[in-house]
């Protein structure tokens, strides 16, 4: 019944999406804006304005799962902000929020990248080709949100383990044993360190994100800290890493996009937004309705999965002119779903665009030779979190 009224969405697969699905997500939009994805048994949800109302309305599309529903974050981590809301989230982004806002960011965390930044341009200097991703942009990624939290930055090897894991298990549409099981011995490691840092903290608070949210005047409970906690490391680490990766790939394959943003702070800014629309670091955002209900004449049962196309919706051609052309001057860039929409838009988006641009403007004044090995095979990919799965350069 559902494939024969959804035939599109009967044919879409994992490497469907991770690949290329921009000629996908415009055939959906004309077609089927509201299909059943049938391999995986959720909705999809492709368009701008149906992604938008979805996401605002968080009493009727909630990220709370049913009984019967995965919620793979909360399923590994937790309960945690991305798996509540009403008052119970609200209370928690309370918490850990001020640490984040752009204010606070500028003020304390500026000098922090800049060193970070600066560190990782003597690193590259002199090689002859580097993975920008894994040497650079996830570098940038985990040093600061750890740093940032009042963790030792040392062991970077372990942090980047442990994201590498979360992701696995968090993106697998198919909650693959195997990378479930090496998700959750991940998390075990990382609450073991948050617990002895809360312990400590107690004690001798210090500047850190993390001690600001155990010396809360709105208490949390440990559990709280260490989900949320593991939440924020996650989402500081995926999302930056893509983004700046997707940035620089979307610079790279744009010669004329590249000079203009090697001279422009402004370009700059605009261009790394409309890389977050051009390719999103988070593909989608789901939710469960907690009643039944209609979207665009489809009848939605309560609790039954959908997944809002964050990547679809920015390439919806009814809001953004060409939508298929990297535009460093498009004026609305800034109007992208890459951080979401509505009370769960990304908190950590200050800091995430504060060093992208840094990392960026740093990594393209210093290297004016850089220059992409193999542009086709290093295009950014994923269902769930994309972004290159290498990014080979030259020119260091």
């Amino acid at each position: 019944m559902a494939n024969s009224r959804f035939p599109i969405g009967a044919t879409v697969t994992a490497t469907q999406l991770a690949e290329d699905p921009y000629g996908l997500f415009a055939e959906l939009q004309q077609a089927e804006p509201v299909t059943w994805v049938a391999n995986y048994n959720f909705w999809l949800i492709t368009r701008y304005s149906d992604v938008v109302e979805i996401l605002k309305d968080a009493d009727t599309f909630t990220m709370v799962s049913p009984p019967n529903q995965i919620n793979p974050m909360d399923a590994l981590f937790g309960e945690m902000m991305l798996s509540m809301d009403g008052e119970r989230h609200k209370q928690t982004r309370d918490v850990f929020m001020p640490p984040f806002r752009p204010k606070h960011v500028r003020t304390f965390y500026k000098d922090l990248i800049d060193a970070i930044v600066d560190q990782l341009i003597e690193e590259l200097r002199g090689q002859s080709t580097v993975d920008l991703t894994r040497g650079f942009a996830d570098k940038i990624a985990i040093y600061t949100v750890v740093a940032a939290l009042g963790l030792n930055v040392n062991d970077i090897d372990t942090f980047r383990d442990w994201y590498d894991a979360f992701g696995a298990a968090i993106g697998s549409y198919e909650q693959d044993a195997a990378l479930t099981s090496r998700g959750q011995a991940a998390f075990k490691a990382f609450e073991t360190l948050i617990l002895a840092q809360i312990e400590g903290l107690r004690q001798t608070p210090n500047n850190s994100i993390l001690s600001e949210i155990v010396h809360s005047p709105q208490q949390l409970e440990r559990e709280q800290i260490v989900s949320n906690c593991a939440l924020t490391f996650f989402g500081g680490v995926e999302t930056t890493t893509s983004m700046i990766s997707n940035a620089l790939w979307c610079l790279l394959t744009h010669p004329d996009a590249l000079a203009t943003v090697r001279t422009s702070a402004e370009a700059l800014t605009n261009a790394i937004e409309e890389s977050m629309r051009f390719e999103s670091a988070v593909q989608s955002a789901m939710r469960f309705p907690t009643k039944d209900v209609t979207v665009l004449g489809v009848e939605i049962a309560k609790g039954e999965k959908i997944y809002c196309s964050l990547s679809a919706a920015n390439r919806d051609a009814t809001v953004f002119d060409a939508p298929n052309r990297f535009e460093i001057q498009r004026e609305n860039a800034h109007k992208h779903l890459g951080f979401a929409y509505g009370a769960h838009f990304c908190f950590g988006a200050p800091l995430a665009r504060l060093e992208a641009f840094t990392g960026i403007q740093a990594l393209l004044q210093s290297f004016p030779a850089l220059a992409l090995v193999d542009a086709a095979h290093s295009r950014p990919y994923g269902h769930e979190f994309r972004a290159p799965r290498a990014l080979q350069v030259t020119g260091l």
